[in-house]
C-alpha cells in the first residue's frame, strides 16, 4: 500500500505532499523546520498558565530554543534586541492543546492538527510506521505534533489482522518485552483478553515499567481494571459497555477510579459523532475539513461508518443510552477529582483531526465542567500524565519558564468561553512561529495536492 507522504524533506527545504514538491514553498519550508535561534517575545499578552484557574495580565514572555525562558511583567522583562516581538495586546497566551486518542491513518493530518492548535498527540494503535514518525517530528524533519505512540493492539486473537494475538499468559510476557524494547510509550489491551492473560500482562508491563493503557477486557471488567491501576481507560463508554448501566453505580465508578490512580478519557465527542452520522452521514462528509483528509481515508470513512453496521438501529439505540451516562460519568469524574486526558478517536469516521478536538472540549462543558477544567484536560493533565506514566523528564501542558514552548495565541479569554481556543491568530510549536495565514497557506497547498489527478 502508498504510504500518503504529506510532509517530508522539510530538514532538506523542501515541502512536499504526497511525494510532489509544491512550487515556492522552500522558503517556508527552512523557516518551519525548526533550527532558528531566534528568539520570540510575547509583549503585553494576558497569559492563561493553566497551572491554577488565572489570568497574568500584561506579561512578556520570552522563547528561545525551543523553551519559555523568561515570563513576567511587562515593566519588568527586558525584550533581546535579536528578538522577534509579536504583539500580544488584548490577546490571550495559553499553552497548546493535547489529543491524547488519535489514530494517524495518513500523514498529511500532522498539519490540520498543528492549524486547529494541537501540538501533542497520543497515537493508541501504534505501528513501525508511527514509531518512525515519532523519530522524524522530534529531530525536526516534519512539521507536526510531538508524537506518543502505544504498541498495537494487545487481543485475544484476530487471526491475519495486524493485532497481537495474545492469548497464554507465556504469549503475554513474550509480548510486553517485544513491545517495551520496540520503544513504544505504552501497551494497548483490547476488548477480548481473558482475565488470567489481562493479569499476566498488567503484572509483567509493571515490572518493564512500561503504562498499560486502552479498552477494559470484555471479561474482566471494570471493577478488575481499577483494581490493576491501568493508567489510562481511554473511552468513557468502557463503563457503559460493562453492563453496569445503572447511573447510580456512577459516584461508585468515580470513587474507586480516583482511589485507582487511573486516568480517563471520556471521548464524548465520538459517542455524539456517531449519532450525528445516523441522523446526516452527508452533513459530516460536507464538513469543509474532509477537503484536508485523503481520498484513502474519505474512501475508508464511507464503508466504516455506524450507517454500515448490521446492527445500526441496536447501535443507534445504545448510543443515545450511552451518551448521557458518560456525560454524567464525566463529571463525577472530574468531581472526584480523577484525571481526565483529552481524546477523541480520530481520525475514525466522522472525526477530523484537530477540529474534534474542539468539539470535545465544548463536550466536556456540556457535561458540567468548567472552561478551565476542559481545557486542563487538554493540557496540564496530559502533561502530567506523560511525566507520572511515560517521560519524567517531559515539559508541557502549562505556561512557565522551563516548558517547552508549545503555545497559542487566542483573541479571546478562554477561561471565559472554552471556544477562543479555536480561534489562535497563530500557533508556536516548539518555539517556531506559525500564523493562522501562514498555515491556512500550507493546508490550502496541502489540499490542492491531495485533490491532484496525479493522487
Amino acid at each position: 500500500m502508498r504510504t500518503l507522504r504529506a510532509w517530508a524533506l522539510l530538514g532538506a527545504g523542501l515541502l512536499s505532499l504526497a511525494g510532489v514538491l509544491l512550487p515556492g514553498c522552500a522558503h517556508e519550508a527552512r523557516t518551519l523546520a525548526g533550527v532558528s535561534e531566534q528568539a520570540v517575545a510575547f509583549v503585553g499578552v494576558n497569559v492563561v498558565p493553566m497551572d491554577t484557574e488565572r489570568v497574568l495580565t500584561d506579561q512578556t514572555v520570552i522563547v528561545r530554543n525551543g523553551l519559555i525562558t523568561s515570563l513576567g511583567p511587562s515593566a519588568e522583562i527586558t525584550v533581546p534586541k535579536d528578538a522577534e516581538r509579536i504583539d500580544g495586546r488584548g490577546r490571550y497566551l495559553m499553552p497548546g492543546l493535547a489529543d491524547f486518542h488519535v489514530h494517524l491513518h495518513s500523514d498529511e493530518q500532522l498539519l490540520s492538527y498543528v492549524f486547529h492548535g494541537v501540538t501533542t498527540l497520543f497515537e493508541l494503535d501504534g505501528s513501525p510506521r508511527h514509531l518512525e514518525l515519532r523519530e522524524q517530528l522530534a529531530t525536526n524533519q516534519r512539521l507536526g505534533p510531538k508524537l506518543y505512540t502505544s504498541s498495537p493492539l494487545l487481543d485475544g486473537g484476530h487471526p491475519g489482522s495486524r493485532v497481537v494475538s495474545v492469548t497464554t499468559p507465556e504469549q503475554a510476557r513474550v509480548e510486553i518485552v517485544r513491545q517495551k524494547n520496540a520503544r513504544y510509550d505504552a501497551v494497548k489491551v483490547y476488548d477480548n483478553i481473558s482475565p488470567e492473560v489481562y493479569a499476566t500482562l498488567v503484572a509483567m508491563a509493571e515490572q518493564q515499567k512500561i503504562a498499560v493503557v486502552g479498552h477494559v477486557p470484555n471479561r474482566v471488567g471494570v471493577e478488575a481494571v481499577l483494581r490493576s491501576r491501568q493508567a489510562l481507560i481511554s473511552h468513557g463508554e468502557e463503563y457503559f459497555f460493562d453492563g453496569s448501566q445503572d447511573e447510580a453505580r456512577i459516584a461508585d465508578f468515580a470513587r474507586a477510579t480516583k482511589e485507582a490512580g487511573t486516568s480517563v478519557i471520556p471521548d464524548l465527542v465520538h459517542i455524539e459523532t456517531s449519532l450525528r452520522m445516523l441522523k446526516d452521514l452527508e452533513g459530516v462528509f460536507a464538513d469543509p475539513e474532509s477537503r484536508y483528509l485523503s481520498p484513502e481515508v474519505l474512501r475508508n470513512w464511507r464503508y466504516s461508518n455506524p450507517t454500515r453496521r448490521v446492527d445500526v438501529a441496536a447501535f443507534s439505540e445504545r448510543k443515545q443510552a450511552s451518551y448521557p451516562f458518560v456525560q454524567h460519568l464525566t463529571l463525577a469524574l472530574q468531581k472526584e477529582g480523577v484525571r481526565l486526558v483529552l481524546g477523541t478517536n480520530a481520525s475514525d469516521a466522522g472525526l477530523f483531526p484537530g477540529k474534534s478536538t474542539h468539539l470535545e472540549l465544548a463536550e466536556l462543558v456540556k457535561a458540567g465542567l468548567s472552561p478551565y477544567e476542559a481545557l486542563a484536560a487538554g493540557t496540564r493533565n496530559a502533561g502530567s500524565f506523560i511525566r507520572d506514566h511515560v517521560e519524567p523528564s517531559a515539559r508541557f501542558g502549562t505556561v512557565a519558564v522551563g516548558q517547552q514552548a508549545d503555545l497559542l495565541l487566542l483573541p479571546g479569554n478562554p477561561l471565559e468561553d472554552v471556544g477562543q481556543a479555536e480561534r489562535a491568530l497563530g500557533v508556536m510549536l516548539r518555539g517556531q512561529w506559525l500564523t493562522r495565514e501562514q498555515l491556512q497557506k500550507l493546508r490550502k497547498k496541502s489540499a490542492g495536492s491531495l485533490s491532484s489527478p496525479d493522487r
